[in-house]
């Protein structure tokens, strides 16, 4: 797994495998939130998917992922 900056979760999430899907918010803009101030690149598809082969190869059973930081539904959905 590839973690940059600091994670955030929720602590519903303690047993969750954690995989970040951006770094920081894409957004970035919301005046309350004081999680990231700083604009970064997200990361890219193709690291998020081979974190997710990597986590299918190490573990028998995943029940909960939950995917971090401020944009986690930044990637388009395939048709």
């Amino acid at each position: 797994m590839r973690y940059e900056g600091d994670i955030y979760r929720p602590p519903s999430e303690a047993y969750s495998l954690l995989v970040q899907v951006t770094i920081g918010c894409t957004h970035n803009k919301c005046t309350f939130c004081k999680m990231f101030k700083t604009e970064v690149p997200g990361a890219e598809l193709e690291e998020v998917l081979e974190d997710l082969a990597w986590a299918r190869a190490q573990y028998r059973s995943v029940p909960r992922i939950f995917l971090c930081d401020g944009d986690a539904w930044r990637f388009p959905t395939p048709v």
